[in-house]
């Protein structure tokens, strides 16, 4: 009897500690997901999706793995759905994304297709692309049709490859995005500083106004097709035309540049100049420096200095190797004589930007 209920007693022991030893040893489960609806912030990288939903921003974990449906725009103010995990590092980590986000059509010109190579910038959304190139930003439109199956996802700082035509708009539109793998390979966008090299197309002219924005680079041009932009650069003829203010009425020839840019050859100011005939004074030479001030046109400088507002006349032999063109609001150096009239003219004008 005794050895009967020491047996049983063993049982019931054995019994006890097996619970007990199941009490202590975690099971593993599977990883369950959590979905995150919001808005991406601009601090979003390639690596980390910073999200902006209801409950405040999160940070998300995008892995080599991550499959993206809907939409391929992980831009700044897109909304987009994350399926995500908990990894052992406790971040959470993206498994899908999904969105409805569309790109915004116009005509393309087909000949006038060429491929770039940057990373994309700040700025950029669902309808314009902005381009970094080696010597600029470039914007490029985005289309419905945009064929983005050769990239991953588009993310501020990613570096992808773009097929581009000109479009009736006046833009260059991407006609598809491809990442870029292995070493960059570059692409330049010409600047006031550099030249680029003309395609085989013959040149065209059109005529408008001149938009604000314009810098030393770029020329915006209000025309009846729209807003178009062309590059300035070393090879620009600006002799027929000094003074590139808001409004002002020009006539521009321009060229396709290998880097998919207009590029511009020669600018002609459409307005009257009254030319000088006033004899200089060299004994009265001077050293001025100011900014262009809003009622310079192409026959005087309006120099805003620290004394006020000069006139500077503007002859036809004043030296302008060092500044092509006026731009409004910009520093000038101003090497100016008296003239047999009573105004001082710019024998050579420099520019501080």
């Amino acid at each position: 009897m005794k050895k009967g209920l020491s047996t049983a007693a063993y049982v019931i022991l054995t019994f006890v500690l097996v619970v007990a030893m199941g009490l202590f040893v975690p099971t593993v489960a599977e990883a369950t997901e959590s979905t995150f609806s919001g808005t991406v912030s601009d601090k979003t990288t390639s690596d980390i999706i910073y999200l902006s939903t209801s409950g405040g921003t999160m940070e998300l974990k995008v892995d080599s793995n991550t499959s993206i449906s809907g939409t391929k725009l992980v831009l700044p103010g897109t909304t987009i759905s994350c399926s995500c995990y908990r990894g052992s590092d406790e971040y959470w980590h993206v498994s899908s994304i999904s969105g409805t986000s569309q790109v915004g059509k116009v005509t393309l010109d087909s000949s006038t297709k060429a491929t770039v190579t940057g990373s994309i910038a700040k700025g950029t959304s669902e309808e314009l692309l902005y381009l970094v190139v080696d010597n600029g930003t470039m914007q490029i439109k985005m289309d419905d049709d945009t064929d983005l199956s050769g990239v991953t996802m588009l993310i501020i700082g990613k570096e992808v490859s773009v097929v581009v035509e000109r479009g009736s708009d006046a833009y260059m539109h991407a006609v598809s995005i491809s990442d870029v793998t292995g070493s960059s390979s570059t692409t330049t966008t010409s600047t006031s500083s550099s030249t680029s090299t003309s395609s085989s197309s013959s040149e065209n002219t059109v005529t408008g106004t001149v938009e604000k924005g314009t810098t030393s680079s770029i020329l915006y041009l209000s025309t009846s097709a729209g807003t178009m932009e062309f590059v300035l650069d070393l090879g620009t003829d600006a002799s027929a035309c000094r003074v590139l203010l808001p409004d002002q009425k020009i006539t521009v020839s321009f060229y396709r540049g290998s880097d998919a840019w207009n590029h511009t050859s020669k600018l002609v100011n459409n307005s009257e100049s009254a030319s000088s005939t006033a004899t200089l004074d060299s004994s009265t030479q001077v050293t001025i420096t100011g900014t262009v001030d809003d009622d310079t046109d192409e026959a005087t400088l309006h120099l805003d200095t620290n004394d006020g507002v000069m006139e500077i006349r503007l002859d036809s032999n004043t030296n302008f190797s060092k500044c092509p063109v006026l731009l409004l609001n910009k520093s000038v150096t101003v090497v100016a004589q008296r003239g047999s009239d009573a105004y001082y003219h710019a024998v050579s004008i420099t520019s501080n930007y």
